[in-house]
């Protein structure tokens, strides 16, 4: 039985964290991602919360995304859509560990949503942090790792860009 987390080796090209195992505090393993892309705002669990301009507007720009992006979207679209199928994320689990069984999956919890920045302008994702601000306030947009965020490193960071737009 799995024990420990496990991660696959991170595709470069793309800022997402990969089909992994992560244990839970009573010891059971669950198969992530455990944040997917959302077709609108809330999109947390089938058509609730459905928002229909929301839709069109996402809807749009992919297909924007689909003719002109600076990255491979079509390829990543569709990689990221069969992660709806629990027996597809199952199977991309099963070459992180030996003996990974569907059965032992039958429970499909409910996933967050993605934060991933597009600059639209460039037609590409970001693949890092933002910040955006100025006197009044500091943003920091696409920060997508909770572990990252709270270090003492980024927060001087993020300090040192307030300290300067105060100035």
């Amino acid at each position: 039985s799995i024990r420990t987390n496990i991660y696959p080796v991170p595709d470069l090209r793309n800022p997402f964290l990969g089909v992994h195992f992560t244990i839970t505090a009573d010891g059971k393993a669950k198969i992530g991602p455990t944040a997917i892309p959302a077709m609108w705002r809330e999109n947390y669990e089938g058509f609730s919360n459905f928002e229909l301009g929301e839709l069109m507007e996402v809807a749009s720009r992919g297909l924007g995304l689909l003719t002109g992006a600076g990255f491979d979207f079509r390829r990543l679209a569709l990689e990221e859509i069969t992660k709806y199928s629990r027996g597809k994320m199952v199977a991309l689990a099963s070459v992180l560990a030996e003996g990974v069984d569907e059965r032992n999956y039958q429970k499909w919890g409910r996933p967050g949503i993605r934060a991933q920045l597009l600059d639209i302008t460039k037609k590409k994702l970001e693949m890092d942090f933002v910040l955006e601000g100025d006197h009044r306030s500091m943003h920091v947009l696409n920060a997508v790792s909770p572990a990252f965020t709270c270090s003492l490193p980024f927060a001087s960071y993020v300090c040192d860009h307030i300290d300067k737009a105060l100035k």
